[in-house]
């Protein structure tokens, strides 16, 4: 395991500090939250360290020192794991922590599923089997010969298929499961509101159409259609006592304590 030093820990109980605080970091405040033993004067040796690296910044002389958005990344890179899926309490816990924590906050249910299987019932219909879904249609020779090639395939890929070879009773079909609506949509309006300060029209006509999670993959996104200075998590999970999947989908500022939210989200 590796050691974590004295810098390391500084910076990471900085970073805890301003979460909750959003307020700029003193040496004689800090000492109070460090688990070592420091003195203010050793405290401000490593605030200097810190800030050399671009790690921390210091808006006034006398004031004390905040985080810079290099080191918030660092630090949200290492805390949130989005490789593996996470169970959630429910619902009003999660629109109630999207409210406390000023995000934007999305949960719709997963439609990442592959075609499994191309049934046959008896010559009068055919059955698609995904791994959350069927779909049936009229039955067709040569629409079963031409499907059974793409059995394995995302639905994504399927219904985009289907478009492009006109097989429209396939394609809409798909379609209506992917414009369910969302379980939770939760903080539209801080989303307008950090949109607007960036004057980021592309971002919110990102945010506008319809099921853009899908398109996205699971990760942290700092940049691209993200402002900067936010931060965007999109990530599996599954609500607790429910048998499907679902899309998770978190936006706020940088600053905020997404860390608080998923520790009340979480089961």
């Amino acid at each position: 395991m590796k050691k974590i030093s004295k810098q390391e820990v500084i910076l990471e109980s900085i970073i805890q500090t301003y979460l909750r605080s959003k307020m700029p970091i003193g040496s004689s405040e800090l000492q109070m939250h460090l688990t070592l033993d420091m003195s203010p004067s050793t405290i401000r040796i490593y605030f200097k360290k810190l800030s050399d690296v671009g790690y921390l910044a210091q808006y006034h002389v006398s004031g004390g020192r905040v985080p810079t958005q290099s080191a918030l990344m660092g630090y949200w890179r290492d805390k949130i794991d989005t490789t593996k899926p996470i169970v959630l309490k429910n619902v009003d816990k999660i629109k109630h922590s999207t409210k406390e924590h000023q995000l934007f906050c999305v949960l719709e249910k997963s439609v990442d599923s592959t075609f499994k299987e191309l049934i046959n019932a008896q010559n009068r219909y055919l059955i698609l089997v995904f791994d959350a879904h069927e779909v049936i249609l009229r039955y067709n020779p040569k629409v079963e010969q031409f499907l059974g090639r793409f059995i394995g395939c995302e639905m994504k890929e399927l219904k985009n298929i289907s478009a492009q070879v006109g097989l429209y009773e396939l394609h809409e079909k798909l379609v209506q499961i992917f414009s369910q609506a969302p379980i939770v949509k939760e903080g539209e309006k801080e989303m307008y509101a950090i949109a607007q300060e960036f004057h980021d029209e592309a971002f919110i006509r990102t945010f506008q159409s319809l099921h853009f999670i899908e398109s996205m993959r699971d990760g942290l996104y700092f940049d691209g259609f993200i402002p900067q200075g936010c931060m965007a998590i999109k990530q599996k999970a599954k609500l607790k006592d429910e048998d499907y999947a679902v899309d998770l989908f978190c936006f706020g500022r940088i600053e905020s304590n997404f860390e608080d939210f998923f520790n009340q989200v979480k089961e």
